[in-house]
């Protein structure tokens, strides 16, 4: 590293290591973060290289979680510099603790202070330059483009580390690299849990100055999650291609890797796999990241997502596998008891046992697919927010107890809030319409897996109401105007004032058109209704139906049920074939059941209204941000669905007036 003949550089550093990850969940119980490869390499061995770069002679690691990994790795390393010293800390103390621990280590020189789960590639010397201006305690790395940006700047000094305005002018994302005099200890507390950020406020009092620099031709990427880790290795691919920074955060020999994989498989975007990884022939691979001794079967779809180190994996792989490596026997293993606990009396061995969790949905409940030796069942956890959730295993045991299709409880543990239950499989009904087009015709093939749905259906509205009243099931509260109620503030709130932005009046009169749909629901005979019959919720196997995600299953209007199937988002079924489906179901119930269409589109109202405010309330969550995909095909049933039944004005032509393009 060149250095200004009036600057020096620092020679020392110390990486923040010690944090649990739980971001990373499950990976991080299987290998700590600094410890995951980034293009076949550790986090952490980038960094130390990196450091290397820039002449640091000597560095500090603080270690926590898993610190057995590091050491080994450490011992290991070829790279003679920097030389490594590490600082364990029995319980976390935070970054601003985390040092004041570490100050045997520090002199009376600036010091480079790293986290331990970002990709950086970058020249230092503009932080060097202004961390040496008059009165600077700290350079902090900034970006002004990527990440929360919740540090504001004016005129290269930090004035505030919590924005009440993410992510407008003037803020920016700490990028977890910063230079540091070490006064800076002057301004941690002596004792406890501390943050590096309260000391730079107490600092700042001081009237000590912390720079903020954003690096030109620079590349900063958070992997603290899946998805910024897959996006991460997508990123330094296209660096590497063009040349620009990030590019050595790719090695030449990772990236014939890469290559000599697809002489041998075909897959889609990029493909980072490791040592001794056998992919076999017929696997969809795309965007995936496949650690060390992994196996992946030719029914295995692998698509934006990582397979943990030493896993067997079949079927889809929604984000993450991973090994699990522990039990409760294990000292420390606290991090995820439910699972534990499943294995022990699943009597399964978790060393032999992949876990897979399934992608966020925006309940408070959690789906994680566990594997072992050919066998494979759904581990469900469950808060109690909802009083529905703790519900499901008793109303799956009724509903197979009535011979109607739904996955088998094979371990209930309710004073754990959560039980395991059948694996159906992956193929559900919205699924089987991508490979079974719905665009013009229906297949027959598909035509005859709904009428089979509808049958099942019937059984359940009618025979399941039966039996519901002559056990006394616990059932949450049936459809009633409150409900209802609850259900159209939630499209008002959710979605139509934040993406139709309709005057104060007319949202006012909209509701008032909705109240009017739910009363003449509220007039239909009542059964029992699953409450949720979207297409994801079924389950193809073999040739017939399964029912899943039925802990809302009460007494309501069967129109209800058969709007969520007919007049899903999720599918879009042709006008025609929705009218051949509802005259299907009509002719197995009695006539006093029977659904008239016009009950039917008001039902659909009712539905996509609920269905378009779930829609913007998860698109705004980062975790459950693709759900705005489903915005446009909700919106275009729901008009189709007011023009058929005549009904909801005004709502309809605010729709109008809104460009289905402007949409997210």
């Amino acid at each position: 590293m060149e250095t200004h003949a009036s600057i020096l550089f620092p020679r020392k550093a110390v990486i923040l290591a010690a944090g649990f990850g739980t971001r990373m969940l499950p990976l991080s119980l299987d290998t700590p973060k600094p410890m995951m490869p980034l293009w076949g390499k550790p986090v952490l061995g980038h960094i130390l290289d990196m450091l290397a770069r820039w002449d640091v002679a000597d560095v500090l690691i603080n270690l926590h979680h898993q610190p057995e990994a590091i050491c080994d790795y450490i011992r290991h390393r070829p790279a003679l510099r920097p030389r490594v010293a590490l600082s364990f800390e029995p319980e976390i103390l935070g970054t601003g603790g985390a040092l004041r621990h570490a100050a045997w280590f520090l002199d009376a020189q600036p010091f480079w202070m790293i986290n331990a789960d970002i990709a950086a590639d970058l020249d230092p010397r503009a932080l060097v330059t202004a961390f040496h201006q008059p009165r600077v305690l700290a350079a902090l790395w900034l970006n002004a483009e990527h990440g929360p940006r919740t540090v504001e700047m004016t005129g290269g000094r930090i004035t505030n580390f919590a924005s009440s305005r993410p992510g407008t002018e003037g803020t920016y994302t700490f990028c977890g690299l910063q230079l540091l005099s070490p006064r800076i200890l002057e301004f941690i507390p002596k004792n406890g849990f501390a943050t590096i950020v309260q000391a730079y406020r107490q600092a700042i009092v001081a009237d000590w100055k912390i720079a903020g620099v954003c690096v030109a031709h620079s590349y900063w990427a958070d992997i603290g999650t899946p998805d910024n880790y897959l996006q991460a290795h997508r990123e330094i691919l296209e660096a590497s291609i063009a040349r620009k920074p990030g590019a050595r955060l790719l090695a030449p020999d990772r990236l014939r890797a890469m290559r000599a994989w697809r002489r041998r498989i075909r897959f889609n975007g990029f493909l980072s796999a490791g040592h001794n990884v056998m992919i076999r022939k017929g696997a969809r691979i795309a965007n995936a990241v496949i650690w060390d001794d992994a196996r992946v079967a030719a029914d295995a779809i692998v698509e934006q997502a990582i397979i943990g180190k030493g896993c067997e994996v079949h079927g889809r792989v929604p984000r993450v596998a991973v090994r699990s490596a522990f039990s409760l026997s294990t000292p420390g293993n606290t991090a995820d008891i439910p699972l534990a606990m499943a294995l022990q009396r699943l009597r399964w061995i978790p060393a032999e046992t992949t876990v897979i969790p399934f992608e966020p949905r925006g309940s408070a409940r959690h789906f994680t697919r566990l594997e072992s030796q050919g066998r494979r069942v759904i581990l469900v956890r469950y808060s109690r927010e909802r009083e529905e959730n703790a519900l499901y295993t008793r109303h799956a045991r009724f509903l197979k107890s009535i011979g109607l299709p739904v996955p088998g409880i094979l371990l209930d543990a309710p004073e754990k809030n959560f039980f395991v239950m059948q694996d159906l499989g992956d193929q559900s009904l919205q699924s089987l319409v991508q490979t079974w087009p719905t665009a013009n015709r229906m297949p027959t093939r598909l035509t005859a897996f709904y009428q089979s749905i509808l049958a099942s259906i019937a059984r359940w509205h009618t025979e399941g109401a039966r039996a519901a009243r002559q056990r006394h099931l616990a059932l949450v509260s049936p459809f009633s105007p409150d409900l209802y109620r609850w259900e159209r503030e939630f499209f008002i709130r959710h979605f139509l004032q934040p993406q139709l932005h309709p005057l104060p009046e007319t949202a006012r009169k909209i509701l008032d058109e909705l109240a009017v749909v739910a009363g003449d629901l509220l007039k239909a005979p009542i059964v029992l209704v699953h409450r949720d019959l979207q297409s994801s919720n079924i389950l193809r196997v073999g040739r017939r139906p399964f029912f899943i995600d039925f802990q809302g299953m009460r007494f309501g209007a069967a129109a209800y049920d058969l709007a969520s199937l007919l007049c899903d988002p999720y599918i879009e079924l042709p006008l025609a074939t929705i009218r051949i489906l509802l005259d299907a179901y009509n002719r197995l119930v009695s006539r006093r059941q029977r659904v008239s269409e016009e009950l039917f589109w008001l039902a659909a109202i009712e539905r996509l209204a609920q269905a378009l405010g779930a829609y913007g309330r998860l698109s705004a969550n980062p975790e459950t941000a693709w759900f705005v995909k489903y915005m446009v095909p909700g919106l275009r049933m729901m008009q189709r669905a007011l023009m058929q039944s005549g009904a909801c004005p005004q709502l309809l032509s605010v729709i109008f007036q809104q460009s289905l393009k402007d949409l997210p």
